[in-house]
Formats: structure tokens, sequence, C-alpha cells
């Protein structure tokens, strides 16, 4: 059997009770549609007790312990989902063993789940015979992006995941920019969707923020989204920054810089003193507002970060300052543990 990436994964989006199992072989030029095709999986997965396990092909002998893998019973979970990568194709032992395995599941007798993910793979490697044992007793699935449109469909799937409505002007912005390039563009959806509101129509002026070349979250970022009290954005980018191995001075530089500014607003300065752009004015000064009466540990928060940074202190550094935002955005710590 076979079946495009788009049907199959908005079928595991709708359905995540039904077990998958079986033999399948997914191949694309595209790492991303493997990923995203494992993330729809998982909660089947998860709801039918499947562990998880990756196995990769170093010869094609590895096929061996592929099939054992898929033939011992799980002592983590009722079966297995087996995710395995490499290019090596099983020999005519394997092919017969997997055709076993694929019995066992078609009478009941096995509920394991095998992906195997290939590069795209041309009409004579799809003739093979060990291909043709997916086709025949699995399901072969085609991830590949042929033309525009597909890769629009693929895209407009994951903009509806995000939460974003982009406009057409918008669509066609994004699909220009990006160059037929999938991670790009989907990159540029995700910085998106942490800067607008859920369900919000993204017009073009939305999305250009997003579209500079190189964008990516700084720390600028993440105090917008501190100041507007939106502590799981804030956490998101804060984990992003921690990711792209951000220096946490400057993070601290900046979450600092924001606290000075609240504290002195609420002690009566004015904004325009404080050097605050007349566009930024406002926000802080809502901000201060909201904030009344909350903020007299943050001083304390930020020298105790600083100790971290400089080696003073043993405490968590990255710790220390996702506390810190929280409580800038107005959240106990203990109700940011998302």
């Amino acid at each position: 059997m076979q079946q495009r990436f788009l049907p199959l994964f908005h079928h595991l989006k709708n359905d995540n009770t039904t077990p998958t199992q079986g033999l399948w072989v997914m191949h694309s030029d595209e790492p991303l549609l493997h990923q995203w095709l494992i993330d729809a999986c998982r909660p089947q997965w998860s709801a039918n007790s499947q562990f998880i396990k990756r196995m990769e092909l170093t010869s094609t002998k590895s096929w061996l312990d592929v099939v054992a893998e898929l033939n011992d019973l799980s002592l983590f979970g009722d079966s297995t989902a087996l995710i395995v990568t490499g290019n090596h194709k099983p020999d005519t032992k394997a092919i017969a063993r997997l055709s076993a395995f694929a019995d066992d599941v078609a009478g009941g007798h096995s509920h394991n789940h095998l992906i195997w993910c290939l590069p795209k793979q041309d009409k004579k490697s799809l003739s093979t015979k060990a291909i043709k044992l997916f086709d025949n007793q699995g399901l072969i699935i085609d991830g590949n992006v042929y033309n525009e449109s597909v890769r629009t469909d693929i895209l407009t799937a994951k903009a509806q995941e995000l939460g974003l409505i982009l406009s057409p002007d918008a669509w066609q912005m994004l699909l220009s920019h990006t160059e037929h390039h999938l991670l790009s563009a989907y990159q540029t959806l995700w910085r998106t969707s942490f800067l607008c509101t859920h369900g919000q129509m993204i017009g073009v002026d939305e999305l250009e923020w997003s579209l500079v070349d190189g964008a990516d979250f700084t720390v600028f970022h993440l105090s917008d989204t501190m100041l507007a009290g939106n502590a799981q954005k804030s956490l998101a980018i804060l984990h992003h920054l921690k990711r792209t191995e951000t220096a946490p001075s400057i993070v601290l530089w900046a979450v600092a810089k924001d606290v000075r500014l609240i504290l002195q607003i609420q002690a009566g300065k004015v904004p325009s003193e404080l050097g605050i752009w007349q566009s930024k004015a406002y926000t802080y000064e809502q901000t201060a507002r909201r904030l009344c009466g909350q903020g007299g540990q943050w001083l304390s928060s930020v020298y105790d970060i600083d100790r971290a940074i400089k080696g003073v202190s043993d405490k968590d550094v990255w710790q220390l300052l996702t506390d810190l935002v929280l409580s800038v955005c107005g959240v106990g710590i203990n109700e940011g543990r998302y």
C-alpha cells in the first residue's frame, strides 16, 4: 500500500487512539517530514503503551537485529515502536523474517510498529524486493515535496497546528522569501506563532518581522513578551535562547534593564525621563501598574543571577533566570512550571 505524507499526517492527527503497527517505510529528502511523521505517531504509541526505540542500520546484517527487536517482548511497554534509519536494505533472509512479522501483525499476534526512514527513492529503488515487501504487506509513505503546491499544503497544515491564519498576501510573501525551503518557512511560522495572538489573521506587516534575514528570537523578543505578561511565550523564548547558547549575561542584561525601569516607574518616574521610547512607554506603564507591589525581590534576584554567572555561586543560572522572568510576567514560580 502506498500513501502520500499529508493525508496520513491528517489521519494521525485526527485519530490518536487507533494503534499504529506493522511495516512502514517513508522516503523523503526532507528530514523535517520524517520527524513530523514520528511526532504524529507519538500519541498513538503512548495511548497503546508502545515503547519507542531507535536503531541505526550500519550494514545489511543490521536488519537481523531489527527483526529480533520486533519479535522480542518489550520490558517497558505492551509493544514496541521501532524507528529505523539508514540506507542498507534487507537481504533475502531478513525480508523473509520481516514478511513473517507482517503476517503476525495481520493475524493480531503482534502489535509492534516499524518506521524505516529513507531518503527519496527513484523508481528503480522502489521496485526492489525490499521496498515491494512494504508495498505488499505494509505501507510506503511518499514524503517528497514535488512542487510548490505540495509545500503550501504541508505548511498550511502546520500553520493550522500553530493556530496561525495567514492572509493570501502573507502566504505569497512567505513562499517567495523562503525560496522553496521547507525548514526555513516552518521556522518563520514557528516564530510568528510566538509573536502573534492565537487565531489572529496574519498579514504582511505581522509576518515581515519574522521574515528578516537571519531572524531569530532575541532578548528583545523576550522583553516584549515578558512585559506583556505572557509567561508561556516568555519561557519558550528563554528556552530557545538557552538552546542557541545565548550568553546568560546578555539575557540578564535585558531582564535587569526592564526590572529597573518598571521599579523606577512604580516609584513615580516618568518613562520619558528614563529614556524609554515613546512607542514603548505605554507598555512599561501598564506593566508597572499590573505588577504594583510584586517586585520586592527582583533586584535581589538580579544580584543572585549575576553571582551565579560569575561562578561565585553554584546555583543554576538558567533556573534563576526562569524564576525571575516568571515573576516579571506576574506568575508565581510554582504556577509557571508548565
